[in-house]
């Protein structure tokens, strides 16, 4: 079976993934820490996200000292159509997810919304063939060398590249607050 058949038998789920940011002053309940993820039965509580690092506490040179970011994530297996939501609709879902985790106030001083329609695959029963798949394009597929290693790493990458850049839309939603 062709790579390209194999992959596309692989189910994928989408993913919106929202970057705010907010002036320090204007979040109550700062965290330190990588980040959060919010568990399923929190949907009780209203929280809809799947979770958000604290990109400017893992990368301090990310905003400027007076502001926090963060990247905010959406969809997947708990909500498929909520990550294909607009910009406004998700910037309103993430604002009140912070709210209430983080105490931010006001809008963010900074949105961008990036959208993937592929973002997470699930092998499912599938998942012989795309390592079989996957396996035949390592090392040891064209032979044993060093040589031999870095032709058919080369080969995969090419094939990789080659699918993802036909098949998956991935996309950049700009937004303003």
């Amino acid at each position: 079976m062709r790579w390209g058949r194999i992959l596309d038998k692989v189910m994928c789920l989408p993913l919106s993934v929202i970057i705010t940011a907010f002036k320090k002053d204007n979040v109550k309940r700062p965290l330190e820490g990588f980040g959060v993820l919010v568990p399923s039965n929190e949907q009780h509580n209203r929280l809809q996200t799947l979770g958000t690092l604290f990109s400017s506490m893992m990368f301090p040179d990310r905003a400027p000292s007076d502001m926090y970011l963060y990247t905010t994530f959406v969809g997947g297996s708990r909500n498929q159509a909520l990550a294909k939501a607009s910009t406004d609709e998700l910037k309103q879902i993430v604002c009140s997810d912070l709210q209430q985790l983080l105490g931010t106030e006001g809008q963010p001083t900074f949105l961008n919304h990036y959208y993937w329609s592929k973002a997470f695959p699930l092998y499912g029963r599938n998942y012989d063939s795309f390592i079989f798949w996957a396996f035949g394009l390592g090392n040891h597929k064209d032979g044993l060398s060093v040589g031999k290693a870095i032709t058919s790493g080369y080969k995969a990458a090419e094939h990789v590249i080659s699918y993802l850049d036909s098949s998956f839309d991935t996309k950049m939603i700009e937004g303003t607050p």
